[in-house]
């Protein structure tokens, strides 16, 4: 049944409302079993699942507001003092969270279902009843440095798991909340039944993300409006002289300046225009930070280790393009770090470090790029290990790693199917993951960089585009045909004299400085016929991706200039050292070369 327009309104409003609670209780939950004394970020826990279950209570959803009052009422307890903040209250609450963040996307995708929640609660009573702040303290008063297990197996789901149903157990009568209306107008006629969402695309459990609209600052929306007048401005200029243009009028004298005056003022605007429609599209790289307090708590708890997760940078901001992307290789590279890189407590000890474990997530901006980084205080890269695993799955043969730097035996963690487990774990060591990290990497144009010192720890620096919709790119020519090649590739580049180039094992080289070179030409890559008479001289372009090099052999620089991708399609998609194409000022369309996909998969990649 259609609902009105208020009633849709007043749903939207819970939706957005109680999205941006949820986002931000993780983080605050996890935060304060490390800082349990903070009053003041207990309250604010506390008013998040007051306001949640008020505005559920005035919408009519009675599971949810179930859930939140039972948990409202734990956490009331422990604003009092009356119960302690520990791991396994923690435990709850949390599972508490979890069935709330379903219950809310339910309510999202329009899919509103009665859900099994008496099991969670029964978890929650507990914690209410008189006797259960004598247990819990009980439990803290013995001088242990290990905390007690939970009564029951608790499920933390994971973006990459959804939360099990809890088994049923007997109905516990609730006591009803008071209702407390969202802000609105007095008078406001109150709904008997919930709001009916239209219904829409099946939901993500408990993934409350939306990508589908944008949080804009009204300044931003002022600059942009006052680009869009300068462009109106100028279109009429160029309406102007283009009416002098068909009435023959340029033979006066200030036409020619005019014209030029109003290019220069076109291409003004319309960079300043697509900088603010830049912005506008920027987000904090937190959307996807905020998710990991909670991930590495669960999977810590799962390992048993200790671990203190350090964040910097989040308010580092790049395309939402890209920051929808990063999400998965990051939780692939932070379980990676707990269930490989950090030891356990007692490892630890016997090892000389500290009991807890340190992983610092960081995000900086260098350039046109934003540098990520995963960095922990652990074991560290075991090359030789690494190494005999390689070889022992037929990954590669003996003489091939005989001759393999400690750089490349790091990359051989990114094959696909290589574990140095011996045994398949539920977290890790099933011969997935790495690969799919460097894949999703390089979808996004971006560079992924192993440091490790064995005993100390492993760093895993991944380097991405701010955006991938513009770019800066040299325009550089191969017999008559144009290609673009990504600017932040470049090294340098060389005017040479072919007579110079050295054929090693069938592979051409340049002998530049202090280092060889292997060289590719762009013209049999891409199978360019040739159009001029052979020159001893030509042009080559040093690109790099990590600490690889390669010179791309081309017929002259045509020069720099920013160019906007455009997707060839999907019966054109994955086409190896082609990353897309773009128009340039004479309507001519030109590939856009892939450096990474050169680097990794052509002749001379590997420099070996």
């Amino acid at each position: 049944m259609p609902i009105d327009c208020e009633d849709q309104e007043l749903l939207e409003g819970f939706l957005t409302e109680t999205t941006e609670l949820l986002e931000k209780l993780d983080d605050d939950l996890v935060s304060l079993e490390k800082s349990s004394e903070d009053a003041e970020l207990l309250n604010r826990i506390f008013r998040s699942i007051h306001t949640v279950k008020g505005a559920s209570s005035f919408l009519g959803f009675d599971l949810l507001v179930k859930v939140t009052h039972k948990t409202e009422d734990v956490l009331n307890r422990l604003r009092k003092g009356e119960l302690p903040v520990n791991p396994d209250i923690m435990d709850v609450i949390l599972e508490a969270t979890d069935l709330v963040k379903l219950l809310v996307s339910d309510i999202k995708a329009g899919e509103i279902q009665e859900r099994e929640i008496d099991g969670t609660i029964a978890k929650l009573l507990p914690l209410l009843s008189e006797s259960a702040a004598a247990q819990a303290r009980a439990v803290e008063a013995p001088a242990t440095e290990e905390a007690a297990a939970p009564a029951e197996p608790v499920v933390t789901p994971t973006p990459e798991e959804s939360p099990a149903a809890e088994p049923a157990a007997p109905p516990v009568p609730a006591q009803e909340p008071s209702p407390e209306p969202p802000r609105k107008a007095a008078g406001e006629v109150v709904p008997k039944k919930a709001p009916q969402p239209p219904k829409q695309a099946e939901g993500k459990g408990e993934d409350l993300s939306d990508n589908t609209t944008v949080r804009v600052d009204v300044k931003r929306l002022d600059d942009l409006m006052n680009q869009v007048g300068e462009l109106v401005l100028e279109r009429n200029r160029m309406i102007q002289l283009n009416q002098d243009l068909q009435q023959g009028e340029t033979g006066r004298p200030d036409f020619n300046e005019e014209f030029g005056k109003l290019t220069k003022r076109m291409n003004f605007v319309t960079s300043e225009l697509q900088m603010q429609v830049l912005k506008m599209r920027m987000m904090p790289v937190d959307k996807v930070f905020k998710k990991f307090p909670r991930i590495v708590r669960s999977l810590a708890r799962d390992l048993s280790k200790e671990v203190d997760l350090q964040i910097y940078g989040e308010e580092t901001e790049l395309d939402r393009s890209v920051v929808d992307e990063i999400g998965d290789p990051l939780i692939h590279l932070i379980r990676n770090a707990l269930d490989h890189g950090l030891e356990t407590p007692d490892e630890r000890i016997v090892a000389g470090k500290p009991r807890t474990g340190t992983l610092i997530l960081a995000a900086i901006h260098e350039g046109n790029q934003i540098i990520i980084s995963i960095k922990d205080d652990g074991r560290g890269i075991d090359t030789d290990r690494v190494g005999r695993k390689a070889v022992e799955k037929g990954l590669i043969g003996e003489d091939q790693l005989a001759a393999m730097s400690q750089r490349e035996i790091f990359d051989l963690i990114f094959l696909p199917g290589f574990s140095t487990k011996e045994k398949a774990s539920d977290l890790s060591g099933r011969g997935v993951g790495m690969d799919v990290v460097k894949t999703n990497i390089k979808k996004l144009n971006g560079l992924i960089e192993i440091k490790s010192d064995k005993g100390l720890g492993s760093e895993f620096i991944l380097r991405l585009p701010l955006t991938l919709a513009i770019i800066q790119s040299l325009l550089v020519e191969v017999e008559g045909e144009i290609y673009s090649i990504p600017l932040s590739s470049v090294l340098e580049t060389l005017r040479v004299d072919q007579r110079q180039f050295h054929l090693i094992g069938g592979q051409e080289v340049l002998k530049l400085r202090d280092m060889v070179l292997p060289l590719m030409r762009l013209q049999r890559i891409f199978n360019v016929q040739q159009r001029y008479d052979r020159d001893d001289f030509c042009y080559v372009v040093v690109i790099g991706a990590a600490d690889k090099r390669m010179g791309l052999v081309v017929t002259r620089l045509v020069g720099q200039q920013e160019v906007a991708i455009k997707s060839l399609g999907s019966y054109l998609a994955n086409i190896p050292g082609i990353a897309g194409s773009t128009i340039l000022g004479d309507g001519r369309v030109t590939l856009i070369i892939d450096p990474v996909g050169l680097i990794d998969g052509g002749d001379g990649g590997s420099g070996r």
